[in-house]
């Protein structure tokens, strides 16, 4: 193993482990604003600090011209084709958020957690086809593993809630849109660094969600700035935008130049782990001996996947 995949895979394992703790500031965060209000700060701040760091890029760093995303915090737009960059924007965030908010309302917990948790399988089928990237048999078990634990996991939290047949078609809209973004984010690689990837991506989300926030709040216009009020609003603003939307997506779309899809995306199950302990430790949420079995054959299941490719 060469030492960018090295990199890329500790990439890739840092920022899932980021959007694990991201489920409890968005608590913190819905606790004070609709969820379109609060996608709308997440991603104005986050494209706010994403201009701040491509204009110190452009201003202290010499742009490398080599293609490649090596050098990810390279950022020149000039003369490159925008639509593939507008397509990975639609798909994350704008694509992947309304199905996933939505598809959680119109079901319960336990569903949710075990249709998102589809992501690493449906991304062995569609890598396959569209990227040629053919996995192996291992490395299929392994991620059927994976996920067996976090059904597992999921299976622990209440099952309260009517499960809308609207719900299930979207959350298996924000699984697609979760593939894709892997796909298109490692297809264009190539073409567009992470940072560049990503910079668009937070301009279409603030885009798309301001838009969103505002038509729904046209009624009553002084919620969209009661939010800034909150102290405990702001500090999930501060780790959801800063941490999470540029730190994680960095990172991922670094790493996704260097891995393929089945190693990438075995790493999404990651996210339900951290998240479950993040609520056990800052949130004193119970835990149990089955959560933790689980957690190792989640954990397991990722190791297998990267160890049989």
């Amino acid at each position: 193993m060469n030492r960018q995949t090295k990199m890329a895979l500790l990439a890739t394992m840092t920022g899932n482990s980021i959007f694990g703790f991201s489920f409890m500031f968005s608590r913190l965060a819905l606790a004070e604003a609709s969820p379109f209000t609060m996608l709308m700060y997440r991603f104005i701040l986050a494209f706010f600090g994403l201009n701040l760091l491509a204009l110190w890029t452009m201003k202290g760093r010499k742009a490398k011209s080599t293609g490649s995303a090596e050098d990810f915090l390279r950022f020149d737009l000039r003369g490159k084709p925008v639509l593939p960059l507008l397509a990975l924007g639609v798909v994350q965030p704008v694509i992947y958020f309304l199905c996933e908010s939505y598809g959680i309302a119109m079901t319960n917990a336990s569903f949710s957690g075990v249709i998102i948790a589809l992501v690493p399988i449906a991304a062995l089928g569609l890598g396959a086809l569209l990227l040629k990237e053919i996995p192996t048999k291992k490395q299929v078990l392994c991620s059927l593993v994976s996920i067996a634990g976090v059904i597992v996991m999921t299976l622990q939290q209440s099952a309260e809630g009517e499960i809308r047949p609207l719900g299930v078609v979207l959350l298996f809209g924000a699984v697609l849109s979760g593939v894709m973004f892997n796909i298109i984010s490692r297809g264009i690689s190539g073409q567009f660094s992470a940072l560049e990837r990503t910079y668009v991506m937070m301009g279409v989300g603030a885009a798309a969600f301001t838009v969103l926030a505002v038509f729904e709040q046209c009624a009553n216009p002084a919620a969209l700035l009661a939010p800034m009020e909150s102290a405990s609003f702001m500090l999930g603003m501060a780790y959801l935008s800063l941490v999470s939307s540029i730190g994680a997506f960095l990172l991922l779309n670094f790493a996704s130049g260097h891995l393929p899809v089945a190693k990438m995306t075995a790493f999404c199950n990651l996210t339900t782990v951290i998240s479950v302990f993040a609520g056990v430790v800052f949130l004193h949420e119970p835990f149990s001996a089955v959560s933790l079995a689980a957690s190792a054959v989640i954990i397991l299941g990722i190791w297998g996947v990267q160890r049989a490719g």
